[in-house]
């Protein structure tokens, strides 16, 4: 047995309890407000924005067909959600499991705490890789212009590197901290264009002067086919409006006849019926 302070202990587990919530509280807050603004561009209803882990799957779903191949929020779910929620559990389990009794600590429970702080860093690690790719699976199809591109780029540089911080600046802990800054700084700036971003974007739909992609029909599409016209369309979410007829609509060189491209008409591809 090991001497331990058992008011000590509870103070750690409280703080760090009250810091995951309010990290959760104002992540679900900007999440739900993102997403707010996609579903009035995707035309989904804006009551479901307001649903945790669902409004970030059902933007992934609306892109599926209009600027990805598939449907990414399948493995948002599997790589993101999931691992939270067994996180989440496993964290309230270690709270209540009765590692401290008194002023002492338990070694039969060291097994379930070495378990438990594994599957905490396996899970932080697959959460890490897979922000990074969706980190352009999300912001992409709405970073349209140069500018707003090279940001994300420079934000996916910043999350590769702090992956790896630790090795890096192994011994400057000078170094670490300013950069450990400089990043968190550059992530508000990252929100902060994401948000502006997905704000223009709704109000060059709502103008009438840009219209959302078009859902490709796998149906009546190859692989091929599918692979070539997403690839046109420069993985962005709306386009602009060409008032002279959808044959002359600027989609790129596909492999066969723009005529024969299954779409529908202007009146029907500016419509959005809430889903």
């Amino acid at each position: 047995m090991f001497e331990i302070d058992e008011h000590l202990m509870s103070q750690i587990l409280a703080i760090g309890l009250i810091v995951l919530l309010i990290v959760v509280f104002f992540g679900y807050i900007i999440t739900a407000i993102f997403s707010k603004i996609m579903f009035d561009i995707l035309g989904v209803r804006p009551g479901l924005a307001f649903i945790p882990f669902y409004n970030t799957y059902r933007i992934y779903k609306e892109y599926k067909g209009r600027v990805w191949k598939r449907n990414w929020g399948v493995a948002y779910i599997i790589t993101f959600a999931l691992p939270m929620a067994v996180i989440g559990g496993l964290v309230f389990a270690l709270i209540n499991l009765p590692i401290i009794t008194g002023d002492r600590f338990y070694e039969e429970f060291a097994t379930t705490l070495i378990l438990g702080f594994a599957v905490l860093i396996i899970g932080g690690i697959v959460i890490s890789v897979f922000n990074f790719i969706l980190l352009f699976i999300t912001y992409l199809p709405i970073f349209d212009t140069k500018g707003r591109r090279i940001v994300l780029y420079i934000q996916a540089g910043l999350t590769i590197l702090s992956l790896f911080s630790g090795f890096i600046f192994q011994g400057d802990l000078v170094l670490r901290n300013i950069f450990s800054v400089s990043q968190f700084i550059f992530s508000i700036v990252f929100m902060v264009v994401y948000f502006v971003a997905a704000t223009d974007i709704r109000a060059r739909v709502r103008s009438g002067k840009y219209v959302l992609q078009e859902k490709l029909d796998y149906n009546n599409l190859n692989s091929y086919e599918i692979d070539s016209i997403l690839k046109t369309r420069d993985r962005k979410l709306v386009v602009p409006v060409m008032y002279n007829g959808m044959d002359n609509y600027p989609m790129g060189n596909y492999p066969y006849p723009v005529n024969n491209y299954p779409t529908n008409n202007n009146e029907e591809v500016n419509r959005i019926e809430y889903v």
